[in-house]
């Protein structure tokens, strides 16, 4: 229960980082690219890889081979316990890996000054609060008619 308890743990730990990281490289108007970007890489080396690797695990599980004519069938007995072990040290090892990358690229990452200070232009509250409409007098003058 506790490797089970680590596993949950490294895995919301590189899930979320990779999000925040793309929400924050990318620029606005590319977000929503950059996420689908993200997603098909991310499938791609999950889907292609991943089901190789742990059929392989299973494989090194195997005690009794079927015996084929042609070869080795299908495996008719698992040792379990060892088939879990090398199930979770093959996800153990690729979380870590994954985690490590976010904390090195966070380590490395430099901030662009420019689309810091355009971040900050663009937040800061603007000076000017009068809108087209607002009519203002001066002394001895008539107010001058709204354009529509």
């Amino acid at each position: 229960m506790v490797f089970f308890s680590i596993m949950i743990v490294l895995v919301f730990l590189t899930s979320m980082p990779s999000l925040t990281v793309t929400l924050r490289c990318v620029p606005d108007h590319q977000r929503s690219f950059g996420l689908g970007i993200q997603w098909i890489v991310a499938r791609c080396l999950g889907s292609i890889p991943g089901p190789i690797l742990f059929g392989k695990m299973f494989d090194l599980a195997c005690l009794v081979w079927q015996k084929r004519c042609d070869g080795e069938g299908s495996c008719f007995f698992y040792d379990n316990h060892n088939m879990s072990v090398n199930l979770l040290i093959l996800s153990i090892i690729f979380s870590i890996v994954a985690a490590v990358a976010f904390f090195l690229a966070n380590f490395f990452y430099k901030v662009n000054p420019q689309s810091e200070d355009m971040h900050l232009e663009a937040t800061a509250p603007s000076s000017h609060h009068c809108s087209q409409n607002t009519l203002t007098t001066t002394a001895g003058s008539e107010p001058p008619t709204p354009t529509v």
